[in-house]
């Protein structure tokens, strides 16, 4: 589409998507690292094994100040058993922010692979985050322990 055809918003919106295209979605340079998976770990305090039940990004629902994300992906998982901790449930739910950290090429591909035994279940760290009084929930964006197979970890 010809230069003259676009209004400078609609260049300014297609210039990002094709940045975001060619560096792809990534931690900024000033965030710092999370540990190495061992770390996390032994430092975590409910880990699971794990299928995604379902995966969806949209309007969270939740009031936050001005500049909080409305749009959160959420994954409702299906708890096969427990690895370390304790955890009573046989589901949870686990939200995050739509931009990472996270591990969200893999948690798509394991909710693409639910229903495949053998080749669905992952270890994920259910990380509580208090979010005002006595409300809570697991979240996908803190450095988490999380194990995927093989198949289903996405490039970096």
């Amino acid at each position: 589409m010809p230069k003259a055809l676009l209004n400078p918003h609609m260049r300014l919106c297609f210039t990002a998507i094709l940045a975001f295209l060619a560096i792809g979605l990534r931690p900024a340079a000033g965030t710092p690292q999370c540990p190495p998976q061992n770390e996390l770990l032994a430092k975590a305090k409910i880990v699971v094994e794990a299928r995604v039940k379902s995966l969806s990004i949209g309007e969270s629902g939740f009031l936050g100040t001005k500049d909080s994300p409305t749009r959160w992906i959420r994954a409702d998982l299906e708890i096969k058993r427990v690895i370390k901790g304790k955890f009573p449930g046989k589901e949870a739910t686990v939200y995050g922010a739509v931009y990472p950290p996270g591990p969200f090429g893999e948690l798509t591909a394991m909710a693409l692979s639910y229903g495949f035994d053998g080749h669905d279940t992952f270890e994920w760290e259910l990380s509580r985050r208090e979010i005002g009084d006595d409300v809570a929930l697991f979240s996908m964006n803190a450095c988490n322990y999380h194990k995927f197979p093989d198949g289903a970890v996405a490039p970096r």
